[in-house]
């Protein structure tokens, strides 16, 4: 049976487990609800990721790699597979386990958090007159269906040195200025807490969180200041808090910068396609929406691309 164990010199309480407290080096047994509720818990992940929690494995050995623990938390196996004659069995896919491959050219209909496909397709025509910069946004139901990017697809016709970008941006929270509040704006674009000295307001219905995603590299998030309780059967955000430390679930940025950039100013020429292979996945989370752009270059004509994206997703339908 899996188990967690407090490695860390202090007390941790469990919220998701029932404010479950732990003094060092106890242990605590998921059995039952508990195994779904701990692979459910951000507050369990990040602890894990920070080292304060182990995982501890049906073996009762202790998951050094923080990575592959949070990978057995979530109920992926990470033991080795051998053949009769003692020969490891390797199997090369980027495909994270519980997860479908799934080829789309249209994102999600954000208006029904269960749809899949039924959103905005990956296309862009220009037509002389049209302003030299198009730009598409496209946006995904994640919160509730996991996804990660693969590779994708570009197919465009009567291009003439014409540019194609691709990448990740945030959605974002609409603010304004403000004395003595609870929010400030770092770096001129990320919305940050305050302790009733800040400069911006933020109305908590125009709150856009966007999720960390925790590294496939490291096992830990990037900084994120704040905190918020989902609910799968309203679909909705509650209890949106700030996390004074920096170890939060979720950012909310006050300004479109760019988070990823997987295709930057390709140019295109005459009629073409290309597959933009890759051997890696890249988890997209809640609030990131995908974003094409294309630029006309030199004489106006007119041209035009799509674009096709293979992800990893948990549902497909």
């Amino acid at each position: 049976m899996i188990k967690l164990k407090n490695i860390s010199q202090d007390d941790l309480v469990l919220n998701d487990l029932g404010e479950q407290l732990l003094h060092p080096n106890d242990q605590v047994e998921l059995d039952g609800g508990r195994k779904e509720k701990a692979a459910n818990s951000s507050q369990i992940v990040t602890l894990v990721s920070s080292e304060e929690l182990a995982v501890i494995d049906n073996d009762d050995t202790q998951i050094s790699d923080i990575s592959q623990a949070i990978d057995v938390l979530k109920g992926f196996s990470q033991k080795q597979v051998y053949t009769l004659d003692n020969k490891m069995w390797i199997q090369e896919t980027s495909r994270p386990i519980g997860t479908k491959t799934y080829f789309t050219s249209r994102g999600d209909d954000i208006t029904n958090i269960r749809d899949v496909g039924n959103g905005e397709k990956m296309q862009i025509i220009h037509e002389i007159g049209d302003d030299d910069m198009q730009i598409l946004f496209i946006d995904f139901n994640f919160k509730e269906n996991k996804s990660y990017l693969h590779e994708g697809y570009i197919t465009w016709e009567h291009a003439n040195f014409d540019e194609i970008c691709l990448g990740i941006v945030p959605n974002v929270t609409v603010y304004t200025s403000g004395s003595n509040t609870n929010f400030n704006l770092y770096g001129g674009y990320l919305i940050v807490p305050a302790a009733g000295d800040g400069t911006i307001q933020v109305a908590t219905e125009d709150m856009k969180l966007v999720e960390v995603p925790i590294s496939r590299d490291t096992g830990k998030r990037v900084t994120a200041y704040w905190d918020a309780d989902y609910s799968t059967e309203t679909h909705s955000f509650s209890n949106i808090r700030p996390n004074l430390t920096g170890t939060g679930q979720y950012n909310m940025f006050g300004t479109m910068v760019p988070l990823a950039k997987f295709v930057n100013k390709m140019l295109l020429l005459n009629d073409g396609f290309l597959r933009l292979q890759s051997a890696d996945t890249e988890e997209l989370c809640h609030g990131m929406r995908v974003v094409l752009s294309m630029t006309t270059n030199g004489e106006d004509h007119n041209w035009k691309a799509a674009c096709t994206l293979t992800f990893h997703r948990e549902r497909s339908v």
